[in-house]
């Protein structure tokens, strides 16, 4: 998250009957989860078989009838264990509870990975589209633990939690990893992913029962947030005709920019005024004879021109960049005099100029929208010519969003948003298609949608191969994060102490394991973090030779239950429980050991005291001063994620600064290691390739340097700055 959230009570809370809203809640929430999961289940056979259809190879396609035989015999059982496992979650707090419902699995096999990636996955994209509820809804379930001991978690509501729900009903079901994903995926796209509404209605709930009915959300940067407009630089602007509904701004809806274009281009209207910066076609008022056509080029003689310089571009694609409306209107009329023998006795008609001049100006805001590369504009250019051919033919293109013409230059703009060069494959693929336009459109819009197919189909196919080498790289950025943590920190509790080899593996290896996945599933400041590490604190020290009576005492009295815990703990793993049970073994011995050692050596009593002492103390102050460290280190990389903004999420794609000398990248935000602060930046192909502290981040969006690329459609944006200056 990039906020520091400050939540401000807008009104009275007082006289509320908590029990009766977290019920409420509660029934909110079994109710909306109820008809999702009956919807998935139910629907789930047909899909699957689709999918099955689909496949295109034996082995995939019985994947998916696997998963359809499994949804038909475990319908029920999957609904029944599912709301089982949810309403357990949903008790109050406490620490027995929250213990007996921990269910660690380890990561020493990829399965257990493959299934951690896949919820996170689904986690942030849900938080994508809903995460504003989900905030509040936190907000007001936090303020209500306040006020009210029986609250169950504000976390126990997270999209997250709700996918580890259904990570634990279908843990029992015997099939493979690879089946295991079909079903996440089928729970992300008929569940996770339409969980919104549920957390509006829970809101509202508060909000009836007069809990926190308004929130305010401030960044550490407050200053910078009551100049909202001034900070707009990050964010692409372009034309919303909503903006201005309440003024005299013309457009205001596309309905009107539909009636605008048509009257414009067929001679109704005619801007007025002083605009020195729109071309004079626009300014002159069609006469009689403009529009009968008599004194002017035939339509069909000027398309013909047009189609010459059409074949031009499709040799030179150098010149397009610099084909701007007054050098296609030399052009054109250079054509037709060659047709005629050098005679050029007409004009061409003001109509056709103004489509020339409306589409160039178009053309012109597509060049200066900064979330298109150089290189996807020059190669877009290209298609200046064919698009003004349309729209001297066809005015539905400005109103009907599904027009071939108009969808090419939103997905040649979607395809090219991660080409950082010409020589990358996915470009050389591009402009063959656009080559292909240039070579075959002439009046059939045909060429088109051959194009629109073809793009959505490389599309298709650069997702699927960028999003599972992207899947990959979470993964292995995950593991290596944490792998650094629990290493440092094994670092730091084994500091001056001697873990004797027939216990190393049990330490190095299986808790290590455990401490890993809890890192990963609940974070360095989570209570079950913090337990797995004093537990191998206390298992550390235990395990020391033994120099004292005191240490003796401890180690005597509490050796069993300390190993009854260590057991425990790892049994809830999913790792090898037969090299845990010896592991369990080895570790008594040690302890056996240990215990008849001392009963047989003999302390001087005197200098033992002043040392034992010096030793508790020393022991405390260390414990004390690590949590103290990793509290700070916590705080620290809190304050560095809160100076980014909130749209600051995972899948957002930006221009990165690369350094004064290098040429800035196009990069998707890929990972935030939170307790970090650090932004993970892949490629187009998924594949990692800066790595970004906060708040250096952070101070590069500042500056400008680093930049968001806002997501909108490049055709609708090129359209509302023409719409925008006619307007003026």
């Amino acid at each position: 998250m990039g906020l520091d959230h400050d939540y401000l009570m807008q009104s009275s809370t007082t006289n509320v009957n908590y029990r009766k809203v977290i019920n409420s809640v509660h029934d909110c929430v079994n109710d909306h989860l109820l008809i999702l999961m009956n919807h998935m289940l139910t629907s789930a056979d047909g899909k699957l078989f689709d999918q099955a259809e689909k496949a295109k190879s034996d082995e995939e396609r019985m994947k998916f009838m696997d998963c359809t035989k499994i949804f038909r015999t475990e319908r029920t059982d999957i609904s029944h264990h599912f709301f089982i496992n949810l309403n357990n979650s949903l008790m109050p707090v406490s620490l027995d509870s929250f213990e007996d419902q921990s269910q660690e699995l380890s990561l020493v096999g990829q399965d257990e990975m493959e299934e951690m990636v896949a919820i996170t996955t689904m986690h942030a994209k849900a938080m994508n589209i809903y995460g504003e509820e989900v905030n509040h809804m936190e907000a007001r379930l936090e303020y209500i633990e306040i006020m009210y001991d029986d609250c169950f978690d504000k976390e126990s509501l997270e999209p997250k939690h709700i996918c580890e729900i259904f990570q634990k009903t279908i843990e029992g079901i015997d099939i493979d990893i690879d089946v295991k994903l079909i079903f996440y995926k089928m729970f992300d796209q008929e569940v996770c992913s339409k969980l919104g509404v549920m957390y509006k209605a829970i809101n509202q709930i508060f909000i009836d029962n007069d809990i926190m009915p308004e929130i305010i959300l401030k960044t550490t940067k407050q200053e910078e947030v009551e100049e909202d407009e001034e900070v707009s630089t990050q964010v692409a602007t372009y034309y919303d005709p909503t903006e201005n509904i309440s003024t005299d701004f013309i457009p205001r809806t596309k309905e009107d920019i539909s009636r605008v274009v048509n009257e414009f281009m067929t001679g109704g209207m005619t801007i007025t005024g002083d605009e020195i910066e729109l071309p004079e076609s626009f300014l002159r008022a069609p006469t009689q004879k403009d529009l009968d056509g008599n004194s002017c080029y035939e339509r069909k003689e000027v398309v013909k021109a047009l189609s010459k310089l059409q074949q031009k571009l499709s040799s030179l694609h150098d010149i397009a960049e610099n084909l701007t409306a007054e050098v296609i209107k030399q052009e054109l009329l250079s054509n037709i005099s060659s047709d005629n023998g050098g005679i050029l006795d007409k004009q061409v008609s003001l109509l056709d100029e103004r489509s020339i001049d409306f589409v160039g100006m178009m053309f012109g805001a597509i060049a200066d929208d900064e979330t298109i590369s150089q290189i996807m504009t020059n190669l877009i250019y290209q298609l200046q010519v064919p698009v003004i051919k349309v729209a001297m033919s066809d005015t539905s293109m400005f109103d009907d969003e599904e027009h071939p013409a108009r969808v090419t230059v939103d997905l040649l703009t979607t395809a090219g948003k991660g080409i950082n060069s010409e020589e990358d494959r996915l470009y050389n693929e591009l402009e063959k298609i656009v080559d292909e336009i240039l070579d075959e459109f002439d009046i059939d819009i045909r060429a088109f949608e051959k194009a629109a197919d073809e793009l959505q189909e490389i599309i298709r196919k650069e997702q699927a191969i960028s999003d599972e080498t992207e899947k990959q790289q979470q993964k292995k950025i995950l593991q290596e994060h944490a792998r650094h943590i629990v290493i440092s920190q094994l670092k730091m509790i084994s500091c001056n102490k001697k873990i004797p080899n027939e216990v190393r593996p049990l330490v190095l290896k299986h808790w290590s394991t455990l401490m890993l996945n809890r890192y990963i599933r609940h974070g360095r400041d989570s209570q079950q973090w913090m337990q797995s590490v004093l537990l191998l604190k206390l298992l550390l020290k235990c395990m020391q030779p033994i120099r004292y009576p005191s240490q003796f005492t401890l180690v005597k009295n509490n050796h069993m239950a300390l190993i009854e815990a260590v057991n425990d703990e790892l049994y809830e793993t999913q790792q090898d429980k037969a090299s845990i049970r010896d592991q369990i073994n080895t570790l008594k011995v040690h302890f056996i050991k240990l215990i008849d050692e001392y009963n047989l050596q003999i302390v001087d009593e005197n200098n033992e005291q002043i040392t034992e002492e010096s030793l508790q103390e020393e022991d405390t102050e260390g414990t004390q001063e690590e949590l103290e460290q990793i509290q700070e280190q916590i705080e620290t990389a809190k304050q560095k994620i809160a100076k980014l903004s909130s749209s600051t999420k995972p899948g957002v794609w930006y221009e990165i600064y690369n350094g004064e000398d290098r040429a800035v990248r196009r990069l998707k935000l890929s990972v935030i290691l939170t307790d970090a602060a650090k932004l993970i930046f892949v490629d187009r192909k998924g594949m990692k390739v800066i790595e970004k502290d906060a708040d250096v981040f952070a101070k590069e969006l500042e500056e400008n340097r680093s930049r968001v690329l806002a997501d909108h459609s490049t055709f609708d944006h090129a359209l509302g700055q023409v719409m925008k200056a006619m307007a003026a």
